[in-house]
């Protein structure tokens, strides 16, 4: 496609589906790398966003209501507000890191729609008076880096920015994607998460301003800039996983989870799952039945009290032990811990332990005790959201697969068919 004029729709992907391996993101399929030319040819050339249109872009970010896509949803018009009034002469940063392991959408539209991403930091740039652009990318992610770092050098040929665009490498760990670790490292600190009172304003007193937003997040606020919000198309991008590999695909609001995994789970054939994993590792399993004919629309589940989170939609196959599989994730989850206080150093993992001994048929009433207190006092306690997404993972667990739990506190293990559904990094596929 590179080169070429191509005709899309309102959509990223135009309909396409991509096929990325079960680990890494080193090669895809289905989605072709649109360079400059095909870029502007497909969405457009953007208008500058400085001034009265840079105030009037923040507006339409709010009226399509659009929100963070990494994980928090936080809304993406408060942010930009709140950078823009702090003064100029700030950082706007795309989080391109992905630390979610399943995830691909992130690697995925940095590979194939660079431009589009590129637009919308750009455009937040203007908005906000930010005199440094960051492409926030893991170590490792080689394919990725390369596709941006060709990306920016197309503009510079095309003298399309005069605003300045850099790559910056994070050591490729699941809380380097957290947003207060990208800060803090940019302010000259570790590269490790922190709390921060007001999401809005997460950096430092005294220090420049820094906007931080998902790659999916700044996809869309670069649509919004070239085509305005009354030709926005509200979609996800989710990633779902299959045995062998990982599907990203763009889904409208109205489509079900149902309709989603029955087209692209590759298991279906042999039967429905018996739950999804959605949102996330820090996500919730939620049964098959509750969960197929809800929609694929964060506004939509929130009622639910669930949330699409960082777009990871994981089908466990009916032959697999939900246990085991979120005895897996909770000790990667631990294994990730920033290390800086106590409900990460010492509380997940506990739970880790205690998780390992359900799944071992070992669990002592006793250690169902200690389980149901040390998630209680985790909860929301610790200094960032890590330990709170590991406990929803589990708790979730323990109630969606209540009869796994059942035959594991009873000393019997499931025997269990299937097994290592997730993908972990330093895993084989």
């Amino acid at each position: 496609m590179s080169g070429q004029n191509v005709t899309v729709d309102r959509s990223i992907f135009g309909g396409a589906t991509a096929v990325v391996p079960r680990g890494g993101t080193e090669t895809l399929s289905g989605v072709s790398r649109m360079d400059l030319a095909s870029h502007r040819a497909a969405f457009g050339r953007r208008t500058s966003s400085r001034g009265q249109a840079g105030a009037a872009l923040i507006d339409e970010l709010a009226a399509v209501a659009l929100t963070g896509r990494g994980g928090g949803h936080f809304p993406a018009a408060v942010k930009w507000r709140s950078v823009a009034s702090a003064g100029t002469g700030g950082i706007v940063v795309v989080n391109g890191a992905e630390g979610e392991p399943g995830s691909a959408k992130d690697a995925v539209l940095l590979q194939t729609r660079p431009h589009l991403v590129l637009d919308g930091v750009i455009a937040a740039m203007e908005v906000t008076g930010a005199r440094e652009g960051v492409v926030w990318l893991h170590q490792g992610a080689d394919s990725t880096v390369r596709s941006v770092r060709s990306a920016i050098a197309e503009r510079i040929a095309a003298s399309e920015d005069e605003l300045p665009l850099r790559v910056v490498l994070a050591p490729d760990r699941y809380v380097s994607g957290e947003a207060t670790s990208i800060i803090r490292t940019i302010e000259g600190g570790p590269t490790l998460p922190r709390f921060v009172n007001n999401p809005a304003q997460p950096w430092s007193d005294g220090g420049r301003p820094i906007l931080v937003n998902n790659t999916e997040t700044m996809a869309r606020a670069g649509l919004i800039a070239l085509r305005g919000a009354a030709q926005y198309v509200p979609t996800s991008l989710v990633t779902v996983i299959s045995r062998g590999y990982r599907s990203v695909i763009e889904v409208g609001v109205d489509e079900t989870f149902g309709t989603l995994i029955g087209s692209h789970w590759s298991d279906f054939a042999a039967g429905e799952p018996q739950a999804v994993l959605l949102g996330g590792y820090g996500g919730s399993w939620v049964s098959w039945s509750d969960v197929r004919r809800l929609r694929v629309d964060p506004v939509a589940l929130k009622p639910a009290g669930l949330s699409i989170g960082a777009g990871l939609v994981g089908p466990l196959p009916a032959t697999a032990c939900g246990i085991e599989e979120s005895t897996r994730i909770v000790n990667y989850l631990a294994g990730q811990s920033a290390r800086q206080c106590g409900p990460c150093v010492f509380g997940l993992a506990a739970v880790a332990q205690l998780c390992d001994d359900l799944t071992a048929g070992a669990l002592t009433s006793a250690g169902r005790k200690r389980l149901t207190r040390f998630m209680g006092e985790i909860s929301g306690r610790g200094a960032c959201r890590h330990p709170d997404g590991a406990i929803r993972m589990v708790t979730s667990a323990l109630h969606v697969f209540g009869a796994d739990v059942s035959r594991h506190r009873r000393g019997r293990t499931c025997n269990a068919k299937v097994y290592g559904v997730m993908p972990l990094p330093g895993e084989l596929s």
